[in-house]
């Protein structure tokens, strides 16, 4: 036999040997598999009902989406902190254990409440928050949690006090009104007056920081209110065209205007969705800048996002974050900030932190997402998807441009009302465990220990700012209107003048602009809001409220609905006690007693029901179950089994919620 001569390396064809592909003979197979049912039934639909395909395959039609991830290659992405803590001291110094073990970046969340961020109502607290910090090399981001202009001034006189150059601030001044009036439902002045103040600090930054940022345009309180990918990529850009038209109407140029813009988008555990997302944030705002005449990136912060945060088993918050950054760096982020995995709890520790960090560190240093150009270039799913997102999003985009742009949606409700009807049916999805989360819904832990979380007097941290407030003696003069940055350039100055926040608030004060917040919901919240139940109960009574799981047969017989049983209750606080089987009614009863439970579940296979579930049903309540529930369907049987006592059935895809609260209420949990 002869030995075939060696291919010529330009025609080389690495599957040669092997026979083509055939798709028919495929999908013959797959659909053999489901018992001659389409495979299209294998397809899901996300929130907004893009299809998601078992089997992509390239589309020679398509037109190339010149999606690709940006700056953030090679080098890798900014690790970004978040500081939060209430006490600037505090926060300084997590914030200089941050930058020193890894974080490039600081997102300073502020509050002057101290519930959400760190109080700062003069100088001398944002002067102590970032003692040490060198900001022309590790810039910050301004989250104002209201009022913008305010902290804007402080940290630009603090800038001028340090000698820095204001070429060398590479940050953000964190502007960004929409949001804050979404998400606190109060601003201090009317809509246009709200907007031309932002148009006017953008104005200032364009003059005096060239390579700073205005606009950090949020969208956590709209992903938080329910929305979905499509949603808050079109959230995200109508805010944007709406800020662009306020400042350019400040005398701006459209380029300048452009420039002051950055986005802080979410990303969750559904790595592809938000692959896809982040690379249609870039494609969508590219369309934008270039139809203004401009082209201009801007560059995109990506947060994991608080909705998927749990309070219960928030270890498990370490995977979701591992998932959701991945796919941020994959998408091709500029800056992350993956939230401590306590955040839902409050104010993490130095382990939550440090966890954080080092997440994004590890894939960086070790999985290298960062040293590849696009991750997720070539990916016929990626690439589809990003494409459909687009296109949904563009869409979503033009209905809140013709109803007015984003401010007139926001304050008549539109938005509102778009997020309530995908958060219906995301919550419906949740209470029926479609949308499972694992430790809460999904394999709870009733033992699990509480996490230690840091635990400060946040009224006395508030009152001590207060009375350096009292101490900063500064006046606020005459303000000029806001135009092209004047009012911005007197504020900067009443800052160096030492005044204090609430001084300069009420200076800017006008008639307030009221609607109601968005509502913010994580996903595992009616889960915990049972779990809390339990617990209160659990402290009154000495023991969890429980539910005896009524096994017939064999353990073969009675396990996999047992487990669903256990998983099930569980999920709701209520603990479940497993009997041992067999098919001797008077033995089952009798364990039951044993128990002092006053409510029971029968677990076992759909033919044992047919010849033992009525009777013992029967014997369960006279021996004084409350409740009796069967794991499973009832079929044609329901009304026999009702009649022998059964309350209620369950099974995969039932209203989850509905019967745990149900089953609260029978048992005498107060919520």
């Amino acid at each position: 036999m002869t030995k075939p001569a060696a291919p010529d390396s330009q025609t080389l064809e690495l599957a040669a040997d092997f026979p083509a592909a055939d798709p028919n003979a495929w999908l013959t197979l797959v659909e053999k598999s489901l018992g001659g049912r389409p495979y299209e039934k294998l397809a899901s639909k996300s929130y907004d009902g893009l299809t998601i395909k078992t089997l992509y395959t390239a589309d020679p039609s398509a037109p190339n989406t010149g999606v690709t991830a940006s700056g953030a290659t090679q080098s890798g992405w900014d690790v970004r902190c978040v500081s939060s803590h209430p006490d600037p001291s505090t926060a300084n110094k997590q914030i200089l254990a941050d930058l020193e073990k890894g974080a490039a970046s600081v997102w300073l969340k502020l509050d002057p409440t101290g519930r959400t961020g760190t109080v700062i109502k003069s100088r001398g607290d944002l002067e102590t928050l970032l003692d040490g910090v060198f900001l022309d090399l590790a810039p910050v981001t301004l989250d104002p949690g209201g009022p913008s202009l305010p902290p804007a001034a402080y940290l630009m006189d603090l800038l001028t006090r340090k000698n820095i150059a204001h070429e060398a601030f590479t940050g953000n001044f964190g502007a960004d009104p929409l949001s804050t009036l979404a998400a606190v439902g109060k601003v201090i002045v009317p809509m246009e007056s709200l907007l031309g103040r932002m148009a006017d600090l953008a104005a200032h930054t364009a003059k005096t920081y060239p390579n700073a940022k205005a606009l950090n345009i949020a969208t956590t309180v709209y992903h938080s209110a329910g929305c979905s990918e499509a949603q808050e990529l079109a959230i995200a850009m109508a805010t944007a065209v709406e800020y662009l038209r306020h400042i350019t109407k400040a005398g701006v140029s459209i380029d300048d205007a452009c420039r002051q813009v950055a986005f802080t988008l979410t990303c969750d555990t559904d790595v592809f969705l938000t692959i896809a997302k982040l690379r249609a944030a870039r494609r969508l705002w590219a369309r934008i800048s270039n139809v203004c005449g401009a082209n201009i990136a801007a560059p995109i912060h990506a947060v994991t996002a608080p909705r998927m945060m749990s309070r219960r088993d928030p270890w498990v918050n370490m995977l979701r974050g591992t998932a959701a950054c991945f796919a941020a760096g994959a998408g091709g982020a500029d800056a992350i900030t993956v939230l401590p995995f306590e955040s839902a709890i409050g104010l993490p520790t130095s382990l939550g932190r440090r966890v954080a960090r080092n997440t994004q560190i590890i894939l960086q240093e070790e999985s290298s997402i960062n040293r590849v150009a696009d991750p997720a270039d070539g990916s016929w799913m990626v690439d589809a998807l990003t494409d459909e997102m687009a296109e949904m999003a563009w869409s979503t985009f033009q209905d809140i441009e013709k109803s007015g742009g984003m401010a007139e949606s926001l304050a008549n409700g539109k938005i509102a009302t778009r997020i309530a009807e995908t958060e219906l049916a995301r919550a419906k999805n949740i209470a029926t465990r479609k949308d499972a989360l694992t430790g809460v819904s999904e394999f709870p832990n009733l033992a699990e220990d509480p996490v230690e979380i840091d635990t400060p007097d946040v009224a006395a941290i508030v009152a001590l700012a207060d009375e350096r407030a009292k101490n900063a003696p500064g006046m606020v003069d005459s303000l000029p209107e806001h135009s092209d940055g004047a009012l911005m350039a007197a504020l900067v100055q009443a800052a160096a003048n030492n005044t204090s926040a609430p001084t300069i608030g009420a200076a800017l004060k006008g008639t307030s602009l009221e609607l109601a917040p968005l509502p913010q919901h994580r996903l595992a919240e009616d889960y915990e809001a049972l779990r809390d139940a339990s617990d209160t109960y659990a402290a009154q009574h000495n023991a969890r409220p429980q539910i005896f799981l009524a096994n017939i047969g064999r353990v073969s017989d009675f396990t996999a609905r047992a487990s669903f049983a256990k998983n099930f209750f569980e999920a709701g606080g209520v603990e479940a006690l497993a009997g041992s089987g067999g098919i001797d009614s008077n033995g089952i009863v009798a364990e039951y007693k044993k128990t002092g439970a006053v409510a029971a579940v029968m677990c076992a296979t759909d033919d044992l029901y047919s010849e033992h579930a009525e009777n013992l049903a029967t014997e369960l309540k006279a021996a004084g179950a409350k409740t009796i529930y069967l794991a499973g369907r009832a079929g044609d049987h329901e009304q026999a089994l009702r009649s022998a006592g059964v309350d209620g059935f369950i099974s995969l895809g039932c209203d989850v919620l509905a019967v745990l609260n149900d089953t609260h209420q029978r048992l005498g949990i107060s919520s």
